[in-house]
C-alpha cells in the first residue's frame, strides 16, 4: 500500500513537473519573443514588427500593449520624417532667393538706387519668411507634445485675445458671436489655433470691406471671410502641410497656419472643416469633443462685438500671416 502510495505521489509529482515545464516556456517563449523585438528596436529603430498575440493572460495583454506601442512609434516616426522632408523643401526656396541676392549684393555699388531699395526689400522679405517658417515648424513640433495643463477655457475669451492680436498685425476688424462655450483643454493652443484662422482669413479677404467674423456655438468655431473662397478639390487639403493651391503661391505664409489648427483640434477630440460660404468667401473652423464641454458655460447667451483694440498695425515682418490657405 505504501509503495502505491509513493507511486502515486511520484506520478502527480512528475505530471505536474512536465505540466509547469510546458506552461513556464509557453510563457518564457512569449516573452523572450517580447524582448527580442525590444531589442530589435532599440538596436536600429525597426518598428514596423507586430509580435504574435497569443492567450488573454497578462503576457498576451503585454503583448497588445507591445504592438500598440510599436504602432505609435512607426506612425510618429513617419511623421517626423515626413516633416523634414517637407521642412527642406519649402526651406529650399527662401534660403535659394538669399543666395541670389547675396550674389547681387557684391556689385551691389554698380545698382541704381531704386534697384537697390528693392533688393533690400526683397531680402527683408525673404528672411521674414524664413524666421516665420522656421517658428511655424517649432510650433508644429511642439504642438502635440507642449506640456500644458488642461483646464477650464472660455472660448469667447480666446476668440478675444486671437482678434487683438490679429488687429495689431493687420488693422482689420473682427466680429465674435459667441456662446458660452466653455472647454476643458489647452489655452494657448486653442487661441494659437484661433489666431491662425484669422490670421488665414486677413491674408485672403484683403479687401477688408466686411469685418471677419467668428462664430462659437457648443464647442464649434468658425471663422468667416469674404475672399475668393476655397475651391471644392482643395477643401479636404488645405490642412496638409504646406499644401498650397495655385491662387495662393504669390501670397506671403508658411503653409502650417491650419495644419497646426488641425493638430489643436485633434487633441482635443475634435475636427476641422473648410467649407465655402453662402454669398462668398469662405468658413474655416474646428471642433472639439464634447466630452470636453463643461456644463458651467451659458449656451444661449450670445455676445456680439468688433475688437478694435487701441494702437495700430505692427511692423511688416510681424503682419505676415501664417495661414498658406490651398485656394
Amino acid at each position: 500500500m505504501a509503495k502505491e502510495i509513493a507511486g502515486g505521489a511520484l506520478a502527480v509529482v512528475l505530471a505536474a513537473s512536465v505540466v509547469g515545464w510546458l506552461l513556464a516556456r509557453c510563457i518564457t517563449r512569449r516573452l523572450v519573443r517580447l524582448a527580442r523585438a525590444a531589442e530589435e528596436v532599440s538596436d536600429d529603430w525597426r518598428v514596423a514588427r507586430d509580435v504574435s498575440v497569443e492567450g488573454r493572460d497578462e503576457v498576451g495583454r503585454l503583448a497588445v500593449s507591445f504592438n500598440k506601442m510599436i504602432g505609435r512609434l512607426a506612425a510618429s516616426r513617419e511623421a517626423q520624417e515626413r516633416l523634414v522632408e517637407d521642412a527642406a523643401h519649402e526651406l529650399r526656396t527662401p534660403l535659394t532667393s538669399l543666395s541670389t541676392n547675396a550674389s547681387v549684393l557684391r556689385r551691389v555699388d554698380e545698382l541704381a538706387p531704386h534697384a537697390r531699395a528693392r533688393l533690400l526689400d526683397d531680402v527683408e522679405g525673404e528672411m521674414c519668411e524664413l524666421s516665420h517658417l522656421v517658428d511655424e515648424l517649432v510650433e508644429l513640433a511642439l504642438s502635440r507634445n507642449r506640456d500644458e495643463a488642461a483646464e477650464p477655457v472660455e472660448l469667447a475669451s480666446v476668440a478675444r485675445r486671437a482678434a487683438r492680436r490679429v488687429y495689431r498685425r493687420t488693422g482689420r476688424l473682427v466680429q465674435i458671436d459667441a456662446d458660452g462655450s466653455v472647454v476643458l483643454g489647452r489655452g494657448q493652443g486653442l487661441e494659437r489655433a484661433v489666431g491662425n484662422l484669422l490670421e488665414n482669413a486677413a491674408k485672403f479677404d484683403s479687401d477688408g470691406a466686411e469685418p471677419i467674423t467668428v462664430r462659437i456655438h457648443k464647442g464649434r468655431t468658425t471663422v468667416s471671410d469674404r475672399g475668393p473662397g476655397i475651391a471644392a478639390a482643395d477643401a479636404a487639403r488645405v490642412f496638409d502641410r504646406f499644401y498650397r493651391a495655385d491662387t495662393a503661391r504669390g501670397l506671403p505664409g508658411s503653409g502650417l497656419g491650419l495644419a497646426i489648427v488641425r493638430d489643436v483640434a485633434e487633441t482635443h477630440g475634435g475636427t476641422v472643416f473648410a467649407e465655402t460660404r453662402p454669398g462668398g468667401g469662405a468658413s474655416v473652423g474646428f471642433t472639439v469633443s464634447s466630452s470636453l464641454l463643461l456644463p458651467g458655460g451659458a449656451p444661449d447667451a450670445a455676445e456680439a462685438l468688433h475688437a478694435v483694440p487701441s494702437g495700430g498695425p505692427t511692423a511688416p515682418c510681424a503682419r505676415r500671416s501664417g495661414g498658406g490657405r490651398g485656394r
